[in-house]
């Protein structure tokens, strides 16, 4: 399978730069989806996850969403009732 490198490339912002550093911590890079999952879910409001408050729903869904985007490229569902707040 071959791969568009510049499409992949396109999701990480920092390698837009004329000049970037590639090594040490410098060299880890973020694609824009995940910066923009971790901003989303840092400026919303949060709690522990459950289903009373608007904040627990908010955490379950991040959660959710998260195992949701790590199964998915592997072709995996999230495990059954993981949909629940102790899951």
């Amino acid at each position: 399978m071959a791969y568009d490198v510049e499409a992949v490339r396109a999701h990480f912002p920092a390698l837009k730069a004329a000049q970037h550093t590639s090594t040490g911590r410098a060299a880890r890079r973020c694609p824009n989806v995940v910066a923009d999952a971790v901003a989303s879910a840092l400026t919303s409001p949060v709690a522990n996850r459950g289903s009373v408050t608007l904040a627990e729903r908010n955490a379950d869904e991040i959660v959710l969403a998260a195992r949701a985007a790590m199964g998915g490229p592997a072709g995996r569902t999230p495990p059954a009732g993981s949909s629940s707040a102790a899951a």
